[in-house]
């Protein structure tokens, strides 16, 4: 279920919907702000809303929740034109939690996960504020021949460093405007009074960890699409989940099979002749 190398990158960055300024650069189309700015109402303080039956949509979006083939599809066109419009823009992220580990085991969205983690600097999450917090971005793929829009939406608590800020942990979001499905953008932020001294990062999620575990970054593929990883991505995730989520095979109703290199669904998995 991934683009053909043919459009992976060349027909992904050209369909998307910019508007041409003085011959070379683009700039993004904007978004409808009242979407984000709703004054009919009291404003709550917590930016992001999802849906009550199910935290991985947009309430403003979703309709309702995909199924099971829809959702991990609608998950790899999110991170590939997500992984695809961030390196047109120059702003460097990678793969965290849950992605990161799909990214271990097949290189692939776990089929039981039901949204993506991505992280970017500081610096770079105050570019994206500045510069493109409520685009929007068409793409037309052969997956996608009628086209879909996402947006890239910044959440104005970026601003606030403190873990305390409970409500807004998620920096900013990649959304999918037809479902509601969305990337988690967290920022990676240097604390300089932290206790363990110079050189630690920690998000407003609570993660914290020293630099070296995460630059320089390593380059890879994900949904066959180049991206970025953490240098020591496997201490990151045993941190994170234990060394048996890097080796159990069993887990949340499905089996990975070592020959195809994919989770597969109890329902569907054939047990290899001894």
């Amino acid at each position: 279920m991934q683009l053909t190398a043919a459009i992976c990158w060349g027909a992904l960055l050209l369909s998307s919907a910019f508007a041409a300024v003085d011959g070379s650069k683009r700039t993004p189309r904007r978004f409808r702000r009242d979407l984000a700015d709703d004054t009919t109402g009291p404003q709550p303080k917590k930016h992001f809303h999802e849906l009550q039956f199910h935290v991985h949509y947009d309430a403003r979006f979703a309709e309702g929740v995909l199924v099971y083939a829809e959702h991990r599809l609608a998950l790899q066109n999110l991170v590939q034109t997500y992984l695809a419009t961030f390196a047109d823009i120059g702003v460097e992220t990678w793969l965290m939690h849950g992605s990161l580990l799909g990214w271990w085991w097949n290189k692939q969205i776990l089929p039981w996960d039901t949204d993506l983690d991505v992280q970017v600097s500081e610096p770079s999450m105050y570019y994206l504020a500045a510069y493109y917090n409520m685009s929007i971005f068409h793409y037309k793929t052969p997956r996608l021949p009628n086209g879909r829009k996402y947006l890239l939406e910044v959440n104005p608590n970026y601003v606030n460093r403190e873990q305390t800020d409970k409500l807004n942990v998620i920096d900013a979001r990649w959304i999918d405007t037809e479902t509601g499905v969305f990337i988690d953008i967290t920022t990676a932020r240097y604390n300089l009074t932290h206790p363990a001294g110079e050189g630690m990062l920690s998000c407003k999620d609570g993660h914290e960890y020293r630099d070296t575990y995460i630059f320089p970054l390593r380059n890879t593929v994900f949904e066959g699409t180049p991206v970025k990883i953490p240098y020591r991505y496997r201490d990151l995730l045993v941190a994170e989940y234990g060394t048996w989520a890097l080796a159990n095979t069993d887990f949340h109703d499905h089996i990975f099979d070592g020959e195809t290199m994919q989770w597969v669904h109890k329902e569907n998995y054939i047990q290899p002749e001894i």
